[in-house]
């Protein structure tokens, strides 16, 4: 019944858990923020998580080395049509 249901229902994305250990301060100071916001403690962190992955791959496509990409231009064809340099 389970793999019927996946077939049917090809858009729905698996959710991964994500498991650490914080310090009963820090505890306390998210569950506060999660109560004034009247929100679950799961999701204050799911959002937090989410603008800090935002944060961090805008300052990966910023890294200089990512300007290389595109950059070098092959002599005659393009690097994906070029067989001499594939097995």
């Amino acid at each position: 019944m389970l793999l019927y249901m996946r077939a049917c229902l090809p858009f729905v994305q698996t959710k991964k858990v994500v498991q650490t250990e914080v310090d009963p301060t820090t505890y306390t100071r998210l569950k506060h923020l999660a109560d004034r916001r009247s929100v679950p403690l799961k999701a204050l962190l799911r959002d937090a998580l989410r603008s800090y992955v935002d944060v961090e791959e805008g300052r990966l496509e910023e890294d200089p080395i990512f300007r290389i990409v595109g950059s070098l231009k092959p002599a005659g064809r393009a690097w994906s049509e070029r067989k001499d340099w594939r097995p």
